[in-house]
């Protein structure tokens, strides 16, 4: 090989593993797709809904890490919080909506009933979450904004055990499912080529999860707070002697975190069979490793993290029959292991990021 070709591979090593990765990916698709026994666009449409309820974990776990500088630990059982906020008021709607409005009270109107009960319970769920954020910030990491990365590190794990066993005290151990009905799937039939099913839930998972990305992006890209957020992550004390106010914005970025966070846990509530005060604590596990593979501290790497993750899990365990879904976390975790020894500044991280 001539020297000038060795040459240029050690100069462009980094975007030509960057591009190597990305062909891996393309091709995992194109072998789940149409290459694969049992795969097909279904198990790609499964892995997008559960990537989609990353998504929105992942957000608030990177946001914290780029604006406040450490991993908390806490952020999943801040959404599994959130989630059980959402379960007690879905009931209570439930029991309270027919005897407000006599009309939903009609059997004919049960599912419209349910349906309603669970959009509040969500609304609260974020409000519950953000205003639980704030507190914990309030009261424990605002005194120790200044400490050492890994001092917080150890905070947010104190945090999440405890809010874990809040949890259990609150709501005991036993799984909680919403009120709402289980719809059969429909059937998609995209151009006579690719036909997959999806229930209506599934539905309104990916539709508002991939909605509220887009004004995420939109808020942070062109509103005063948004750029305000964007120039502290960069450089919080250059932020601060410019006039901004960084106690205002790392309030927001705990509001923006535990808000998403609470949507993701209704979300994986209903998606994953259930609540339990435990699965805030897995599904930590998912958005760590989600947030690594796209790239530490960025929000929209974070985004592409979870997606792969999702899509990965499934376009690999599903056509292997004799492969149990058990190990579909394996998957996860493989993939991190693989990009921290060949790009650990992830898919969309550059070399020079903090951390």
């Amino acid at each position: 090989m001539p020297a000038t070709l060795l040459s240029w591979i050690r100069h462009n090593r980094e975007a030509i593993t960057k591009w190597v990765i990305w062909g891996i990916i393309a091709l995992g698709l194109i072998w789940g797709l149409f290459i694969a026994d049992n795969g097909g666009p279904q198990p790609i449409v499964d892995g997008i809904r559960f990537g989609s309820i990353l998504m929105l974990g992942a957000i608030g776990l990177t946001l914290t890490y780029k604006i406040l500088n450490f991993a908390n630990f806490a952020h999943g059982d801040i959404l599994i919080f959130g989630a059980y906020i959402a379960f007690s008021v879905d009931g209570l709607m439930v029991d309270s909506l027919p005897q407000l409005f006599p009309i939903l009270a009609d059997p004919a109107n049960d599912d419209l009933l349910r349906l309603i009960a669970l959009f509040i319970a969500m609304i609260s769920a974020v409000f519950g979450a953000i205003g639980f954020a704030l507190l914990i910030d309030r009261i424990l990491y605002r005194r120790l904004r200044r400490s050492a990365s890994v001092v917080l590190v150890i905070a947010s794990f104190g945090m999440a055990l405890f809010i874990r066993a809040l949890v259990q005290a609150v709501w005991g151990v036993a799984t909680h499912t919403y009120s709402v009905r289980v719809t059969l799937p429909m059937y998609v039939d995209a151009f006579g080529i690719f036909q997959f099913r999806m229930t209506l839930l599934q539905l309104v998972t990916i539709t508002t999860a991939f909605t509220l990305i887009i004004l995420l992006h939109l808020f942070l890209r062109y509103t005063r707070t948004g750029k305000a957020m964007r120039a502290m992550s960069d450089n919080m004390d250059l932020a601060r002697v410019s006039g901004i106010n960084t106690e205002k914005m790392i309030r927001w970025t705990w509001g923006i975190g535990s808000g998403l966070a609470a949507v993701a846990g209704v979300f994986a509530g209903l998606n994953l069979g259930g609540l339990t005060p435990i699965q805030g604590s897995d599904i930590l596990l998912y958005l760590f490793a989600a947030v690594i593979l796209g790239g530490i501290g960025s929000p929209y790497g974070a985004m592409l993290g979870a997606l792969v993750i999702g899509i990965a899990q499934t376009i690999l365990i599903a056509p292997v029959t004799t492969i149990s879904s058990q190990y579909k976390p394996g998957i996860a975790f493989l993939l991190l292991i693989i990009m921290l020894l060949v790009r650990p500044q992830g898919l969309l991280g550059s070399a020079g990021r903090k951390g």
